[in-house]
């Protein structure tokens, strides 16, 4: 590092789990930047701050994690149509003083439904879980598939979100996931349950009977396979679980912050490494 080192980094709370560091300067590293990115926990009552410092120190950009992904939206002077729809900034991108946000989660969902399996215009998705990684993925799929459906312990949510959406997307009430699974070609799960190995939360009954989903995306993620996954795959249902995700929006995120295409093989083995290391 020296004084034209150039700074980006993540930013969350807590954050010292992130993969993003790992992620991104084996990137920088690749293709030879005097740059670091690096890991920020700082406190919801002290987001804006931060980030008016950071655009003050001349910062390239910042990734956003939870929970400064709302409040990243009010602190940005423009956003992307992407981060307008999701209401939620997961990359803000510094230029000429002025705060730029975005939402590479979206292209993320997308890029890995994409490379899991082939679907079809026609085809209908399940969402479960209407945060803000769940509203990423439903907006990624309502330009992929016909219908999205929506489910949330909170209906008020989802409602919301299918709001957001319009006629293309309509809500499922939590008790009747496991009998919307049954019927849909695409399920991307974004709630937390799998986090720490807690039971999948359509099980291998409910996953046997899902005979029409061909993709299944869990956006959770960890050192070994989630249940959720290994369950699906058991049964034959093309699957991946977060990390994929994962590496395909920071790479988008690495090239809004440097305007050239990401290395996004060395991406994918640096997250595979730090998270499942043999």
């Amino acid at each position: 590092m020296d004084a034209a080192t150039k700074l980006c980094g993540v930013v969350g709370h807590p954050v010292a789990h992130s993969l993003s560091p790992a992620i991104h300067n084996a990137a920088l590293r690749h293709d030879k930047r005097n740059a670091v990115y690096l890991a920020f926990d700082v406190l919801p009552d002290e987001f804006a701050t931060f980030v008016d410092g950071m655009r003050a120190a001349g910062a390239v950009g910042l990734n956003v994690t939870i929970p400064h992904k709302r409040a990243a939206a009010e602190v940005c002077d423009v956003l992307d149509e992407q981060a307008h729809q999701v209401g939620a900034v997961n990359t803000i991108v510094f230029t000429d003083g002025k705060a730029s946000g975005h939402n590479t989660d979206v292209a993320g969902v997308t890029a890995a439904v994409k490379e899991i399996g082939p679907i079809e215009p026609d085809a209908t998705a399940l969402v479960i879980g209407a945060g803000g990684a769940g509203r990423a993925a439903a907006w990624a799929l309502a330009a992929m598939v016909k219908e999205v459906w929506v489910a949330n312990r909170t209906a008020a949510r989802a409602e919301k979100l299918r709001s957001s959406i319009g006629r293309t997307a309509k809500v499922i009430p939590w008790r009747e996931v496991p009998t919307a699974a049954a019927s849909v070609d695409v399920i991307v799960h974004a709630t937390s349950v799998g986090l720490e190995g807690d039971e999948a939360i359509l099980g291998p009954y409910e996953l046997q009977k899902a005979k029409r989903c061909g993709v299944l995306l869990d956006l959770v993620y960890g050192p070994d396979e989630t249940p959720l996954v290994r369950e699906a795959r058991r049964v034959g249902i093309a699957s991946a679980d977060g990390l994929m995700m994962l590496v395909h929006q920071a790479a988008a995120a690495y090239e809004l912050f440097w305007g050239s295409p990401a290395p996004a093989a060395v991406m994918r083995r640096a997250a595979a490494g730090m998270a499942r290391p043999g």
